[in-house]
């Protein structure tokens, strides 16, 4: 929390970044029964980034790596990667969390910590300690910070005031809606027509490329904000 606290004012950046998705995170964290803190993990993974890319491979919200995303079923080709897409990749991340929720008996220190270095490393971890206890654990040192981390910033999400901390506004419905789309448009004509900044399409889109959208076989979306109309 102090580490966090001590550059208060790059906290402040990410907290900012966060409203067009969070809604969404936590509304889907919520329907599969699983922490509401995970829905968090885009602060420590990406700080809402979903352009964010690592020198590891990883990439957008939930940084996915490439085999992650691909056991999970989000599209990685020439051309597209679906771990850009908002609403993909988040359905894919927490379906992952689901199955370690359950693969750690509902030990979600254990399950945050394997969704950062891997659960064989985790339960090589515990196998070694002959514990299950995240913090008698040895552990990459990234790891164990990461844990701790999502804590922090749980913490300071939880209470703001106690920290000194304004959180953005975040209006209690969705932010935005899937629009379906049967032929190929540009995202900035989305933009014109829905009366939206391209910077908002394109938050919402990162996993355009090129400003244009093909449809795909049985149709394609686009994320436009809710009450909003378009004509494609």
């Amino acid at each position: 929390i102090k580490k966090l606290l001590a550059d208060h004012e790059h906290l402040q950046h990410i907290l900012l970044a966060a409203p067009p998705y969070i809604y969404f995170i936590h509304e889907q964290t919520v329907k599969r029964g699983l922490p509401a803190e995970l829905a968090l993990i885009p602060v420590i993974e990406s700080e809402f980034n979903p352009n964010d890319h690592s020198n590891k491979g990883a990439t957008g919200l939930w940084q996915l790596m490439p085999a992650t995303a691909s056991e999970l079923g989000v599209k990685v080709k020439s051309g597209y990667d679906g771990r850009r897409n908002v609403v993909a990749s988040t359905k894919a991340a927490l379906a992952y969390f689901h199955d370690l929720g359950t693969m750690f008996n509902g030990n979600w220190l254990l399950a945050i910590a394997a969704y950062n270095c891997g659960q064989f490393k985790v339960a090589s971890a515990t196998k070694r300690a002959g514990t299950h206890n995240f913090w008698n654990l040895h552990l990459p040192r990234e790891t164990t910070y990461y844990v701790p981390k999502l804590l922090a910033v749980a913490a300071i999400v939880a209470n703001p005031e106690k920290y000194g901390v304004e959180l953005p506004v975040v209006e209690n419905k969705p932010f935005f809606k899937e629009v379906k789309i049967t032929e190929t448009v540009k995202l900035s004509q989305v933009a014109k027509s829905t009366g939206v900044t391209v910077k908002t399409m394109t938050a919402l889109n990162p996993d355009v490329k090129h400003d244009v959208v093909v449809p795909v076989k049985g149709g394609n979306t686009v994320l436009v904000p809710v009450g909003q109309k378009i004509s494609v």
